[in-house]
């Protein structure tokens, strides 16, 4: 035994010189690691609060940014309108159009003035220009033959296709006049005094009232993108006030336009479509009832004449081979006469604002 390891009590090392503080915290270090625990929690507390606030600011941000007005496609009638798909039409002829029931009188200038001051306020944007003179051109009888009806719609400028429902390229070829920017009508048959057959979508006056607004109906639909209707026929209806208030009752509630196509000089159809507020216009020259040149060149001529005299006219043809070689060649010559071709719906907006004696 080592003479220092002698002694009264057991041999203790001298303890070291240290810090009271940190004796304390070894003796007990509860307190910091509570202490620890807490700032690590405010440094993850701030550290989240100043993200979240960061996020929020830029949510904020967005949410005060003007949003895009809302695009609303309004289609013009000479604006460019392309379709997702372009009509197939078939080359087959089904049947050569009839041609018109009957060539009934154009009505004399006091009538179309007369007619003028009658029709309801203008409700579109269509302005005249008084030194033009204005037709309207309508082809009839559109859906029966795929191959002139195409070539139809080929016409230039703002022609109006009237189209028979229910017809093998009714649809087809009112999707592509849509596609082509013109205007569509349907063309309702109507019974004749000459008992003539009508086809689909007939309408008589032995049909009840539910029958008729029904088979009206069924023919608006079947005709996609049209804007008003004329008769097909329908010397013997238009004859009937009954039956011209069920018409212009269904127009009504359809916002469409009526032409009284005129097979009848006792028609009263285009009265009653005053009387209900259905803007309307009445034909004033069929142009085809005999198919050569020559004839269909007098009445173009006719037409032309009545629109130099009286500011405006309407004429109405058929897609036949004659009529269409003549039109091809007559359209793009209006301008050199000062005659503008518009829509039949241009035709009812100028009718209504004023017409010169």
């Amino acid at each position: 035994m080592k003479p220092e390891d002698t002694g009264p009590l057991p041999f203790k090392s001298e303890q070291k010189h240290s810090d009271p503080f940190i004796d304390a915290i070894l003796r007990n270090p509860q307190p910091l690691i509570m202490v620890s625990i807490g700032v690590v929690g405010m440094m993850i507390f701030a550290i989240t609060m100043a993200v979240m606030g960061d996020s929020r600011g830029k949510s904020e941000n967005i949410n005060e940014a003007p949003r895009p007005e809302p695009i609303v496609f309004t289609v013009e009638r000479d604006a460019d309108v392309t379709l997702s798909a372009t009509p197939t039409i078939s080359d087959e002829i089904i049947e050569t159009p009839a041609l018109p029931e009957v060539n009934s009188p154009a009505p004399s200038a006091e009538a179309i003035i007369e007619e003028a001051s009658d029709q309801p306020e203008p409700s579109l944007g269509f302005i005249a220009n008084p030194s033009k003179n204005y037709i309207s051109i309508i082809i009839d009888d559109i859906g029966n033959n795929g191959k002139l009806g195409t070539r139809a719609i080929a016409l230039p400028g703002e022609v109006t296709f009237a189209i028979l429902p229910h017809t093998p390229f009714s649809a087809e070829l009112a999707e592509l006049a849509y596609s082509s920017q013109k205007e569509i009508m349907l063309h309702a048959p109507m019974s004749n005094q000459a008992h003539l057959p009508l086809g689909p979508g007939a309408l008589t006056p032995e049909l009840s009232k539910e029958e008729f607004v029904a088979t009206l109906n069924s023919s608006i639909d079947a005709v996609p993108h049209l804007q008003g209707i004329n008769n097909h026929m329908g010397s013997a209806l238009t004859e009937l006030e009954l039956p011209m208030q069920w018409v212009m009752e269904v127009l009504h509630s359809r916002n469409l336009y009526f032409v009284d196509s005129r097979t009848t000089a006792d028609s009263v159809a285009e009265r009653v479509a005053r009387a209900n507020n259905i803007p309307s216009i009445t034909r004033n020259v069929f142009l085809d009832n005999e198919t050569t040149f020559e004839d269909i060149d007098i009445e173009f001529k006719r037409l032309i004449k009545q629109a130099e005299e009286h500011g405006s006219a309407v004429g109405i043809g058929h897609p036949y081979k004659e009529t269409l070689e003549y039109l091809e060649q007559a359209i793009p010559a209006l301008a050199e006469q000062n005659i503008e071709l518009i829509f039949a719906s241009k035709m009812i907006q100028l009718r209504a604002q004023s017409i010169r004696p």
